[in-house]
């Protein structure tokens, strides 16, 4: 029978570990981003031009427009509104669903994984949920978090050190 205490530590097979560099994140961001684009910004604008309130004749040149200006009603606006959230919802439930299992579609295309910083396993859907919404703040606030990755030792953007998880590449 094995000796406990000859077994790795937790923080031994984490440390093993190498951490994914700023390229790699950057280019994980990239696909990421891309793929929000198709999947929720191109859809969003397609279900609000052609259902939402005016449809598709509510811009363009007319006898009366003759600039091109388009203007939106306060109803069209929310309606686009609703769509881009009910979709952005979506998204972040399937985004978080490929980081609890590791990796979302830029992160493995720059062949990086999500762990628990101190297990070295992947974290739960409800912990991926929440580093999820933590990175989508980053972002509206001109990547604040991932400017926290560039000055500590370890790398790690602030939705990584707030939620325990660290970024490697296997």
């Amino acid at each position: 029978m094995a000796d406990p205490s000859t077994a790795p530590s937790a923080g031994h097979l984490v440390s093993r570990y190498v951490r994914a560099s700023f390229p790699q994140r950057i280019g994980a961001i990239m696909v990421d981003g891309m793929l929000f684009c198709v999947l929720v910004l191109v859809p969003a604008w397609i279900i609000s031009w052609g259902f939402g309130p005016g449809g598709m004749t509510g811009c363009g040149l007319t006898t009366a427009n003759l600039d091109g200006e388009c203007i939106a009603s306060a109803e069209a606006l929310r309606f686009t509104r609703i769509v881009f959230y009910a979709l952005s919802a979506l998204w972040v439930l399937w985004y978080s669903r490929s980081i609890s299992q590791g990796a979302s579609v830029g992160k493995r295309s720059t062949e990086i994984l999500v762990i628990d910083a101190k297990t070295g396993k992947t974290i739960s859907f409800r912990r991926a949920v929440l580093r999820t919404l933590l990175s989508a703040l980053s972002f509206l606030f001109f990547f604040v978090g991932m400017l926290v990755a560039i000055t500590n030792r370890e790398r790690r953007a602030a939705h990584d050190l707030i939620m325990g998880t660290r970024v490697i590449s296997p």
